[in-house]
């Protein structure tokens, strides 16, 4: 055998010897995925969910596939005949919250990526125990310090999550947030709102938020083998009484169902405001978009002087925001905004080219029409 061939020979030997069978994934927790097979494809779409500390892990029971944690066997095959199967996994509540998704970054990293890598989830809602009542948790960050857990080391690692994206990057929800508040807050005794501005608590409650966050967005191009439409976080307060707690949960789950079934991407925004004008001064930018299912709509806006605004917060389909900006050189600049839907369905770039090179001047006829949209806004 010549030196190619060994060397061949010892590669091929290395890359079968490091890929973990499902068996051997499992066999730590005794977590059984029935008939599951990593050479077969699901029949049909699955929808994972993930708890941390109770209430959420008892709500999640019926989803589990686990005879410890779910004696009375599994009942998420074709759930409620919409074409869906839904996946739990959670620590157990009655062995110190040990076994699947466990109270350590180190574990709940490798069993996210284990459980996603054999079921393909087609969707991703995680819950965990917090201010609740129902809280909908918009925003997760990639973060370079977190709370520390109880097992050495006791940070993630690594360190921050993503290597993708700046320290302190945050990702947003893709779940339908204002339907599942609506609805909840219609069928049940909760209190569901929407937390725009704050964060899940730079604990494992972020942690996993922010890796569902970021499997959407890996797999959110509708070319992927095994796309994810929506992926987000819930916060339920312990005092939520079960029964609705589990109540709670279907509805989050068939809101979430709906919402895959009928999402569009949203226009690419018109862009309204000074083509020319001076270094060092503010100009006002009005940007908008349509979506065709009227989802509210977020905005990222490059300004081209290696600036940003990151994702805004959403507004209704159609309506304008506004932001402000100022470029500190003379030179040519290219603006590029994109539009987002609550379902992470993104839009194409639009673009308006800028030049700082002149004294202030507005455009007489774009000047009435920011007027307008200034008197409206205030």
């Amino acid at each position: 055998m010549n030196k190619k061939m060994i060397g061949i020979f010892i590669m091929t030997l290395l890359v079968v010897t490091t890929i973990p069978t499902i068996t051997g994934i499992y066999d730590k927790e005794s977590i059984w995925l029935d008939s599951l097979s990593i050479t077969t494809p699901f029949e049909r779409r699955v929808i994972m969910l993930t708890g941390f500390w109770n209430p959420t892990g008892k709500m999640l029971i019926n989803f589990s596939t686990d005879p410890q944690l779910n004696p009375n066997g599994w009942k998420g095959e074709n759930w409620e005949g919409l074409g869906f199967d839904i996946y739990s996994y959670f620590p157990d509540p009655n062995d110190n919250y040990k076994g699947m998704f466990e109270v350590d970054y180190q574990e709940t990293w490798e069993d996210f990526w284990n459980v996603t890598s054999k079921i393909h989830p087609f969707a991703i809602i995680s819950f965990g125990a917090g201010k609740g009542p129902w809280e909908i948790e918009y925003n997760a960050r990639n973060l370079d310090s977190w709370i520390n857990d109880e097992k050495s080391p006791y940070q993630p690692t690594p360190c921050p999550p993503d290597d993708t994206e700046d320290t302190g990057y945050i990702r947003h929800s893709s779940l339908p947030v204002e339907k599942i508040k609506e609805a909840i807050n219609n069928q049940t005794n909760i209190n569901a709102w929407v937390d725009w501005d704050y964060n899940p608590g730079k604990f494992l409650c972020e942690y996993i938020a922010y890796l569902g966050m970021w499997y959407q967005k890996i797999h959110c191009n509708t070319n992927d083998s095994y796309p994810c439409r929506a992926a987000g976080f819930i916060h339920v307060n312990s005092n939520v009484a079960m029964n609705e707690a589990m109540e709670a949960t279907k509805i989050t789950i068939r809101e979430t169902i709906k919402s895959l079934f009928t999402n569009n991407i949203p226009t690419p925004p018109t862009i309204i405001g000074q083509a020319n004008g001076k270094p060092g001064i503010e100009y006002e930018y009005a940007f908008a978009s349509t979506d065709p299912e009227e989802d509210e709509i977020s905005y990222y806006i490059k300004w081209g002087d290696n600036t940003s605004t990151g994702w805004t917060r959403t507004l209704p389909s159609g309506q304008y925001y506004n932001s402000s900006h100022s470029w500190s050189e003379k030179g040519d600049y290219t603006i590029n905004a994109k539009a987002k839907d609550t379902y992470g369905a993104e839009s194409d770039w639009a673009t308006l080219e800028v030049s700082m090179t002149k004294a202030h001047t507005f455009n007489p006829i774009i000047q009435p029409f920011m007027k307008m949209l200034e008197c409206f806004f205030l």
